[in-house]
């Protein structure tokens, strides 16, 4: 069985999504993942279609296991971990894959990353600030460059908990029109 190994690093979990779908549609399904490693087999073309989805708890809460196996029991299969994040697929025979039908879910699950991109942008902040006292009274390099990438990871997570924030307030607009709606 032939495997391919790909490097990527992604921001937007529904690109990522998109992404993995398409390399189904190749022949290529997802085997392994870890921390921007992709493992691909190849097999039947559009064989699997898949989801990504943060955990409300870690991998290891009551609370998880019993919701990956509520999966199982629905022909859902866990192919791989990321810390919360879980790849999922179901094969494409078996019907369509939707893991949020509703607009309270979806946002429940937005919320979710919203809370943790916010998460990480505060301790970079912190991080940040807690250098640079050091780096100010320093004749070495290494805290100014600490300083450097924590203003880095503060920046681009700033930039994703706008846009976090503005897909929440599209989907809650949605969930809105359509409530008027009925």
């Amino acid at each position: 069985m032939q495997t391919k190994t790909c490097y990527r690093l992604f921001t937007n979990y529904e690109k990522e999504e998109n992404w993995l779908n398409e390399m189904s549609a190749q022949g290529w399904q997802l085997e392994r993942f870890n921390l921007f490693r992709y493992t691909f087999v190849q097999r039947e073309p559009g064989e699997y279609t898949y989801r990504i989805e943060l955990l409300k708890k870690d991998l290891s809460h009551d609370q998880s296991k019993a919701y990956l196996e509520f999966l199982k029991e629905m022909g859902i299969e866990l192919v791989a971990t990321h810390w919360r994040w879980v790849f999922l697929r179901k094969r494409k025979e078996e019907g369509p894959f939707v893991i949020y039908s509703d607009f309270d879910s979806k946002i429940h699950h937005e919320q979710r990353i919203l809370n943790l991109y916010s998460l990480v942008l505060l301790i970079n902040i912190m991080a940040m600030l807690m250098n640079i006292p050091t780096w100010v009274s320093s004749e070495i390099l290494f805290p100014g460059i600490v300083v450097l990438l924590n203003l880095m990871a503060s920046l681009s997570f700033g930039v994703l908990v706008i846009k976090q924030i503005k897909k929440l307030n599209k989907l809650k607009a949605k969930r809105q029109l359509t409530e008027q709606g009925e």
